[in-house]
């Protein structure tokens, strides 16, 4: 607890801060994450991405330029109080809503934004449920079928798997369960599924089957947050120590590492971000990431993630927006938003389609030496 506590403050400080709503020298925006709890830390990363965007957007403006003001809620992963904190801060008047972070609380915001018709930009939620629709909701990530497709190809083809064993978390099972149906899709086409892939939730107990089948199996894929897949990683590498895993690119975070510990290491996550744009072997010349990274280290001493990185553009794309356009209704947004202008706010590259998906690159990771690593398969 003292260590979310500590990275709020830090993300706080010396941010402009909402008082006067209707202030007309004021962006204000609304920002929903999942700050507290176990499943936090893509929220955490995402908010710090969202306001070191706000901090440089705000860096050196006059006092008749305007201003971001972010009013930040909570929804502690839990659609009710997602979409309380919604409605809350479209009463307030914000110009529109970033995040949630995860699915489940997505789906509950997405209902008020298009309800109540305002603009809702999402840095990660990335349900198939969300898809290719016409609405007020927009992501800054493509649906889990990227990711997990090329899971599943890895798996299957590169690693030669012939049965693996599944388990995913329940709580977020908007995108959890998105996630295990498409893998599964592509894992077994054209065989058996029952002969192919055992199933767990990740409330069960590893030690009540997993001796049982460890012998049978070729790998596991675990789709949950960063410190359920180490504990889950852990468990099962303290039976079979030379299990493959596999895992979602919900567990690409520092605490993986930090809670795995020895146990994180060859582990393979799949997700939408490139790590040639990462540390010191970085070859990427773009020089607007190379700052944001460097920022992001000084100021969270962490190297940043999809999350933070995705949070960060969404602020940049949503205020430039809204700077180009001719109201501040969600429809002239949202038009300016899906406009190619911008594409030049995505650090890494990506783009959105007509109904406001995004589309990016996917990448395999590998845990190396306590640290994520591109694998080039």
């Amino acid at each position: 607890m003292k260590k979310v506590i500590a990275i709020l403050i830090v993300v706080l400080s010396g941010l402009f801060l909402c008082k006067e709503i209707n202030n007309r020298n004021t962006i204000s925006i609304g920002v929903v994450s999942t700050l507290s709890g176990e499943e936090s830390s893509l929220g955490i990363a995402v908010l710090n991405g969202i306001a070191m965007a706000a901090e440089d957007f705000n860096r050196g403006k006059r006092f008749y330029e305007k201003k971001v003001a972010l009013i930040i809620r909570d929804d502690k992963n839990d659609p009710r109080e997602a979409k309380k904190s919604a409605e809350e801060l479209i009463d307030l008047g914000v110009v529109a809503i970033l995040g949630p972070a995860l699915s489940e609380a997505g789906i509950a915001v997405s209902e008020v934004g298009n309800k109540r018709e305002k603009l809702i930009i999402s840095p990660t939620v990335a349900t198939t449920k969300l898809s290719g629709k016409d609405d007020y909701f927009i992501r800054m990530t493509p649906s889990v079928n990227e990711n997990a497709v090329s899971l599943a190809e890895v798996s299957r083809d590169y690693m030669d798997m012939k049965k693996i064993l599944l388990i995913y978390n329940e709580k977020n099972s908007a995108y959890t369960e998105s996630f295990k149906d498409k893998y599964v899709e592509k894992f077994t086409e054209n065989s058996n599924y029952d002969s192919l892939v055992y199933i767990k939730k990740s409330s069960e107990k590893i030690s009540s089957y997993f001796p049982k089948i460890k012998d049978e199996i070729d790998g596991v894929v675990i789709i949950a947050n960063p410190i359920d897949t180490a504990e889950i990683t852990q468990n099962i590498k303290k039976i079979k120590q030379d299990t493959q895993i596999l895992a979602s690119d919900w567990a690409f975070h520092q605490n993986f590492i930090t809670y795995g510990g020895k146990y994180s290491e060859e582990v393979y996550i799949a997700l939408n971000y490139d790590d040639s744009h990462l540390g010191e072997e970085s070859t990427y010349q773009d020089e607007r990431f190379k700052n944001f990274r460097e920022n992001y280290v000084e100021k969270f001493k962490e190297e940043p993630n999809n999350g933070s990185l995705n949070g960060y553009e969404s602020l940049n794309i949503l205020a430039y927006a809204v700077k180009r356009s001719k109201s501040v209704s969600s429809d002239d947004l949202k038009r300016e938003v899906l406009s190619p202008e911008s594409e030049k706010y995505f650090l890494q590259p990506g783009k959105f389609d007509k109904y406001g998906d995004c589309e990016r690159g996917t990448f395999i990771f590998q845990v190396k030496n306590r640290k994520f690593k591109k694998w080039n398969f």
